[in-house]
Parts: C-alpha cells; sequence; structure tokens
C-alpha cells in the first residue's frame, strides 16, 4: 500500500484570488496616500492585472516609507509585513522599503508607477520586467519571460532607460547586456510556440 502522505493545513498557504489582491492594495495605498507615503503594486497581483495569472499568497506594494500599520515583521530586503483585513479574509501585504544596492532602482519604479482604473498605481511593464530581472528566484524568471513574450507589453528599449536613469549610463549598460539574453529566450520561446 503507497505510504499516506499528511497534510497540515496549517503549513498550506492558501493563494490569493486576484480581486482580493487588488482589494487589500487599495486599502493600503489609500492609508498611504492619507499619510503623504507613494505606494505602488508589484510583484504577483501586478503580475494578474498584466495577464499573467499565477498562484500568489501575499500582496507586494513599493512605497517610499513604511505604513502606519502594525507590523507583523520586517522584510529582510527592508519594508515591513502587514494583515490587511479585506471581507473575512486576512491578507498579507509585504511593503519594500529597499535598504541594499537595489535602493535607487527600486525608488526609480516607484516613482515611475503607472495609474490604474482601481484605487492604487502600478509598477510599469519595463520596471516590472527589471525588478523581476534583479529579484532573479526562478517564480521571477518564470514572470520575467512571460512579460517579454506578450507582444506590445514591455517596450525593450525603455528597459534601457530606466536602467539608465536608475544606475547611471555605465552600469545600466553592463546590467543590460545580461537582461538582452532574457530578451533572446523570450523570442525564441515565441517562435517556437508559433512553430508547433
Amino acid at each position: 500500500m503507497p505510504k499516506k502522505i499528511k497534510v497540515n493545513s496549517s503549513s498550506v498557504k492558501s493563494s490569493i484570488p486576484t480581486e482580493v489582491g487588488i482589494k487589500a492594495a487599495e486599502i493600503a495605498a489609500r492609508l498611504a496616500d492619507e499619510n503623504g507615503i507613494a505606494c505602488a503594486l508589484a510583484s504577483g497581483i501586478a503580475m494578474h492585472i498584466y495577464g499573467f495569472t499565477r498562484a500568489t499568497t501575499d500582496v507586494d506594494l513599493l512605497v517610499s516609507e513604511t505604513l502606519p500599520l502594525d507590523s507583523k515583521k520586517k522584510l529582510s530586503i527592508g519594508g515591513e509585513s502587514y494583515r490587511v483585513k479585506v471581507g473575512r479574509r486576512e491578507v498579507q501585504v509585504d511593503a519594500i522599503v529597499r535598504n541594499d544596492e537595489l535602493t535607487a532602482i527600486y525608488q526609480t519604479a516607484l516613482v515611475n508607477a503607472l495609474e490604474t482604473d482601481a484605487d492604487v498605481r502600478i509598477v510599469s511593464p519595463e520596471w516590472m520586467a527589471i525588478l523581476k530581472y534583479f529579484a532573479g528566484r526562478a517564480k521571477d524568471k518564470l514572470d520575467l519571460i512571460w512579460l517579454l513574450q506578450q507582444e506590445g507589453l514591455v517596450d525593450r528599449k525603455q528597459v534601457q532607460k530606466n536602467l539608465v536613469k536608475a544606475i547611471g549610463k555605465q552600469s545600466a549598460y553592463f546590467v543590460y547586456q545580461k537582461v538582452k539574453s532574457d530578451f533572446d529566450y523570450a523570442d525564441f520561446l515565441k517562435v517556437r510556440e508559433r512553430s508547433k
């Protein structure tokens, strides 16, 4: 008889539906706005808005400073994690204020965030591609390749301009050379998909 796997429901994180994530982001963004804090949606729920629905268990916001909420924990990259009530559900909202070598990139992405028809701004597709590149985790790589495969979503020349704006021409040149390999891989996957 095959071995049974025990599932501990308290250890299983539940994915957030897009509408719940957006509502949590709107609540946090409203609070940020009331306190003069710049705020923009990034990562998983932002990817949902751009059309790539993948599982995500929290809402990530880029912010200019932490929010006036009870912090549940400090984020290792800078910022704090909160719980926001949406209906009967509590949603983890991570307010990211980078305090490392990527600070300038995150701050510039925040300043250049786009308006949405919801009550929250969103990191542009070009900045999202840059943030995903630097995050470097497997799920971020998948997000990045998906963004680059979408026709007309990411202006690749703007990615280079954004890098120059955030880190200067010399540093941007070297980073952009590495990012171009992701462009090439995304293009390869598009061609392969069309030939099926």
